[in-house]
């Protein structure tokens, strides 16, 4: 696939996911995730890792954890929720709203994601990373107030983060 992409310009980026929890996906956690990343950028340059701080509960991990032990080949940062004990609504990898009942990830978390990245200079204007972030209403909430309270802990969580 790698080989494929590079003829047309392109990155692969492969999503850490959690190993035992909801998904159960291809690759995770970091040190595996960093372990798979070393080998394929031995013959692929063009392969990253897409980090999730929706993520990061479900594998157990900090964002100063993941962040630092994945820094080489994170090529796309995402930010989002979820619910990690097992019965409560919306567990799992559902990206419920910042601030849902028993969920793992809100402002504070958001705003320790923010000062890693910062530490480890990933805020660069002049060689920026794509941050891309997911949410999504459940049940009957409403989609613009969804978004609204995003953007609310997002512009929070970064005024919290120190100079």
């Amino acid at each position: 696939m790698c080989d494929y992409a590079s003829q047309k310009g392109m990155m692969v980026e492969l999503e850490v996911f959690d190993f035992d929890m909801d998904k159960a996906a291809l690759i995770g956690p970091a040190p595996y995730a960093a372990r798979f990343a070393a080998d394929m950028r031995m013959t692929h340059s063009n392969f990253g890792l897409l980090v999730d701080l929706s993520h990061f509960p479900t594998t157990y991990e900090t964002s100063r954890f993941v962040i630092r032990t994945l820094r080489p080949y994170i090529t796309h940062l995402h930010i989002g929720n979820a619910v990690v004990e097992k019965g409560l609504e919306a567990y799992g990898d559902q990206h419920p709203r910042f601030g849902f009942p028993g969920s793992a990830n809100d402002t504070e978390q958001l705003r320790d994601f923010f000062t890693v990245l910062k530490e480890e200079g990933f805020l660069d204007k002049e060689t920026p990373y794509v941050l891309s972030l997911e949410v999504k209403p459940w049940g009957e909430e409403d989609g613009d107030i969804i978004l609204a309270n995003t953007k609310r802990v997002i512009n929070r969580a970064w005024a919290l983060v120190e100079d």
